[in-house]
């Protein structure tokens, strides 16, 4: 069953309560058990702020961090992320986290231009607005982010507020660029009539 409710002109939530059958967690586990020792560091970097365009040229998103450590089998640990995702040449979303991970994914072969995949973790947010200036606030533990597709997943528990609403559930999927968030399993929330 899926119910859509649209919120202030700005974002469709649809309420997936499909069972997707319950997932080991892998996340965790997976980054301790392949995270590489201090001899395979290639370089370290401080205050990184880079600038990623789409195959047009136009700003996809950018990236900030208090500092990144780049391993030589490719690993790229960073602390304290911020992603900024731009939406026709707007800056739309913030996604901010204690710690992360980059990998690269395979290039796209239309546009030539090699991916990234982020791992968020600890105290991630995403804050959007809408077009009248309402906040918008995702928190979770752990997300996972492929910031040139603007899609974001977890299998965490995620809360989500915006005005007079209120969401939790098990696991999440977003698709930013369509505007529309999935919320997988155990979905509790409230709605809050505002008077006019």
């Amino acid at each position: 069953r899926t119910v859509i409710m649209p919120c202030a002109c700005f974002v469709t939530l649809t309420l997936g309560l499909t069972l997707f059958g319950k997932r080991k967690s892998d996340h965790p586990e997976s980054v301790k058990e392949s995270k590489p020792n201090t001899f395979d560091i290639d370089t370290y970097s401080q205050g990184i702020n880079s600038i990623f365009y789409d195959q047009n040229g136009i700003v996809s998103y950018t990236l900030k961090a208090e500092n990144q450590i780049h391993f030589k089998s490719g690993y790229t640990e960073i602390e304290k992320p911020l992603i900024r995702l731009f939406q026709n040449e707007m800056p739309r979303w913030n996604i901010e986290a204690n710690q992360g991970h980059i990998s690269n994914s395979e290039n796209d072969s239309t546009s030539g231009l090699e991916s990234k995949n982020l791992e968020l973790s600890g105290s991630v947010q995403i804050l959007g607005l809408d077009e009248f200036g309402n906040r918008m606030l995702i928190s979770t533990e752990f997300l996972e982010v492929d910031p040139m597709n603007e899609i974001l997943k977890t299998d965490q528990r995620v809360e989500y507020k915006m005005a007079n609403i209120q969401h939790s559930a098990a696991g999440m999927i977003a698709n930013l660029q369509d505007e529309e968030i999935i919320f997988r399993e155990d979905v509790r929330g409230s709605y809050e009539k505002t008077n006019n």
